[in-house]
């Protein structure tokens, strides 16, 4: 995550950006909006008299601000700091002026930004009438609220109240703004209980617990014994199995019925498969409903290795429970079941790379048809990703890189730092206003052909911005540019961590690739911080360990300091877990106490099985990704690495 603060001091600011893209700008020729091979004074002065002003706003001196804007009159960044003003001042500044500058400046992805702080002040305002002159079409529910508050307040009573129906039906808390239109809404025809159902439906299966409990409190009489039900079905499914709790037919109970057994369904199978049981002869279910909650009944049982018996298995037609009968055929290794369930997939969704490495594997395993399998997967060994790299692997290949990394030249990219909104993106990247600098940068690349979005990915890496240049890349779908996908930070870093720690570079890179995209800034919604994404009080223990100072937590976004923490912490789990990689990369996205849990009775289970049986989605892809990565990072620094060293095959329990 990256922040938009801009430091008092000029000349800390100055000094950030000569560390940064000016240092850059002055060794790579024609790359920013200028065509000289050299850095540009005026252009080294305006920056430094736009930060000036910056600052000059920020603390109040109105003079100074408007004597160094009238200097910057012919900056690119000008009208930035009519926005910055604006923004600052924008209970106080004239409605006129805030539309005049949304008229005249369009093509700045912040103008949007600033219309609607605009029309948010209005609301706060309750100038209706302006507010509707200028509305815009959005999804806030904030400004949503103001629209339909003043179309009510300006005579479209009946519309603004059929609109809120809509509004309030949305599955989430709603902001304060709309209080005052809900409460009107609530006092009229338009509110029954067959809405507040509806939206307690909808809060349940979003699982927004809050919302549905307060929502109890708009039903009555045979309405307030369903929602009740409904509520406590979902936030306690064990009590599914006290059947005579929910013995009324009726349409309501009947959804109540199927959430709460396709929820038990997921704690105890057998518990929803008796209770399912009885409600099926007690109570009246269509045809939909009744394969919806035999398909979550038999999904729990094969999560136990109970699969549906040969005269059953046909009832279940929906692809998201045949898709999930295969996944818990492989999790358990039943291979034959496997084979069956895979093959029943839709071709569409069977051709994707985990099915049909599955495929292959209990094909081999049951050797029902070798040829087969050894046609699947010699054609995944053609592909570069984590499926293609294990079929690689199994034919006793190396992994098929494709890279067709090149290099374009300087008036190429020139000509693409002129572009508009590029330029202005680099200009504000120099100047520190990332936030924006990124704003500008995917505005300009959405109207760029394919072509020009690769330029921009390798403009954006010659800059210094790398992780901008990666996520350009993926846009850009420059799938096979690895030195743009796969660049290489910060390698002597890097090197050294392997001389301290013996573990691989490619291992140490693919990490810091997967937390941060090696943006040494990068901090997340967890204060996890630099390249290899270390919580403060997880650096805290490391320092402990490793014999080293204790960090700030300004100290983990210096890339040394990260990536010594970060390797020495690696190293440090891939001991504990007998130099099993797969385990430690685990262990370093969700912690050793989760994995310890999840590797207890596994002794023996090949490492590819044990990794689809995590149960965390996102560490379960974590760990594919670093595995891939380090293999691509093998490649790219020159050692080559095996998607799976020997000692990795199989997960063994750490003796310890």
């Amino acid at each position: 995550m990256h922040t938009n603060a801009v430091p008092n001091a000029a000349l800390r600011l100055l000094t950030r950006f000569a560390a940064g893209l000016c240092a850059a700008a002055l060794m790579l020729p024609a790359l920013m909006s200028t065509p000289a091979a050299y850095a540009d004074p005026s252009q080294f002065e305006q920056r430094r008299l736009y930060l000036q002003a910056r600052t000059a706003l920020r603390q109040g001196q109105t003079s100074t601000f408007q004597r160094l804007a009238r200097e910057l009159d012919d900056y690119l960044l000008r009208p930035y700091l009519d926005y910055h003003r604006i923004r600052a001042q924008i209970s106080s500044t004239p409605n006129a002026e805030v539309i005049n500058f949304l008229q005249s400046h369009p093509e700045l992805p912040a103008t949007h930004l600033l219309h609607k702080r605009w029309l948010r002040e209005l609301g706060k305002r309750r100038q209706w009438r302006t507010l509707l002159d200028n509305f815009i079409d959005t999804n806030d529910a904030d400004l949503r609220c103001y629209q339909l508050r003043a179309l009510y307040g300006t005579g479209s009573r009946n519309e603004a109240l059929t609109q809120a129906t809509n509004l309030w039906l949305q599955p989430v808390s709603q902001p304060n703004a709309c209080d005052p239109l809900f409460e009107t809404w609530r006092a009229s025809s338009h509110f029954t209980e067959e809405v507040a159902w509806m939206r307690l439906s909808a809060a349940v299966n979003a699982n927004q617990r809050q919302l549905a409990r307060y929502l109890l409190r708009y039903f009555s009489g045979t309405n307030k014994v369903a929602a009740d039900a409904y509520y406590n079905a979902h936030v306690a499914p064990s009590r599914m199995t006290r059947t005579s709790s929910f013995r009324t037919d009726t349409e309501k109970m009947r959804a109540v019925i199927e959430h709460g057994l396709t929820r038990l369904a997921r704690i105890d199978a057998e518990k929803a498969e008796t209770a399912w049981r009885q409600f099926a002869r007690s109570h009246s279910f269509d045809e939909i409903s009744q394969l919806r909650i035999n398909t979550a009944v038999a999904v729990g049982l094969a999560k136990d290795n109970r699969f549906p018996p040969t005269d059953e298995r046909s009832r279940l037609s929906q692809t998201a429970g045949i898709e999930s009968l295969a996944l818990a055929a492989v999790r358990a290794m039943n291979w034959p079941e496997a084979t069956y369930w895979i093959d029943r997939l839709p071709e569409d969704l069977k051709v994707k790379s985990q099915w049909q490495y599955w495929l292959a594997r209990s094909l081999l395993e049951t050797a029902d048809d070798i040829e087969r399998a050894d046609a699947i997967l010699s054609a995944l060994a053609t592909q570069r990703h984590y499926y293609g790299f294990l079929a690689a692997r199994l034919l006793g290949r190396s992994g098929q890189l494709n890279d067709e990394s090149s290099r374009s030249g300087a008036v190429d990219l020139n000509l693409l730092g002129r572009e508009p909104g590029i330029a202005r993106s680099i200009e504000l990247f120099a100047v520190g206003d990332d936030i924006n600098g990124r704003r500008e940068w995917f505005r300009a690349l959405d109207r760029l052909p394919q072509r020009q979005q690769v330029l921009a990915a390798e403009l954006a890496q010659r800059n210094g911005m790398v992780s901008l240049g990666i996520s350009t890349a993926n846009i850009a779908e420059a799938s096979n540019h690895l030195a743009l996908r796969f660049p290489v930070t910060h390698e002597p870093q890097f090197r050294q961590a392997t001389m301290r720690t013996a573990l691989p570079t490619p291992l140490l890179i693919a990490i810091a690739r997967q937390e941060s995209a090696l943006e040494s800034s990068a901090r997340s919604s967890a204060d996890a911080r630099g390249l290899m994404q270390l919580l403060p009080s997880t650096a805290r223990v490391v320092a402990r360990r490793a014999g080293m100072n204790t960090p700030t937590s300004s100290d983990l976004y210096d890339p040394s300091t990260n990536i010594r923490l970060g390797s020495f912490h690696l190293a440090w789990l891939v001991q504990r877990y007998d130099g099993q990689a797969p385990l430690a990369i685990a262990a370093y996205n969700a912690g050793e106490h989760r994995v310890d849990r999840w590797i207890k009775d596994t002794d023996g289970t090949p490492t590819d099985v044990w990794i689809e049986r995590i149960p965390f989605h996102e560490t379960r892809n974590y760990v594919k990704n670093v595995l891939a990565f380090r293999h691509v990072y093998g490649y790219r620094l020159g050692t080559p690495t095996p998607m799976l060293n020997p000692g990795e095959q199989v997960v063994a329990e750490p003796a310890g």
